[in-house]
């Protein structure tokens, strides 16, 4: 197997592994879980932009795994993870900050990967 193959293989299991854990949290936000809420009031931000933030996670997990989106969505989730590393370094214990830090990591990877990726179809709907 070559080392681009192998790379792209290793590239969808972390997008498909992070869509998943994007999707689920959003879930989380936009249900108003209390923990999530508390969390979110600690930070001195409204219940609306717990929501907010769960929506455009879940709209970002959707993306993620859409070839022709996933640079994209890698990017705009990669904003978010800023801002949760910001809340976290703020009004948290230094290893709340970890898991923000792993996902915008990756998502950077993901981003630098993908982020010229069109699919054949678009790139021939492209030129015409």
């Amino acid at each position: 197997m070559s080392i681009s193959k192998t790379r792209n293989i290793i590239t969808w299991i972390l997008t498909i592994l992070l869509a998943i854990a994007f999707f689920g949290s959003g879930i989380m936000k936009v249900t108003g879980q209390a923990e999530i809420i508390t969390q979110f009031g600690g930070f001195g931000l409204p219940k609306w932009f717990a929501i907010t933030i769960g929506v455009l996670e879940i709209i970002g997990a959707i993306l993620l795994v859409i070839p022709a989106f996933t640079g994209m969505a890698g990017f705009g989730l990669s904003i978010i993870m800023i801002g949760a590393v910001g809340c976290h370094l703020l009004y948290d214990p230094i290893v709340k900050i970890i898991p923000a830090l792993i996902f915008f990591a990756i998502l950077t990877y993901i981003y630098l990967t993908r982020k010229n990726v069109v699919p054949k179809m678009m790139q021939k709907c492209l030129i015409e």
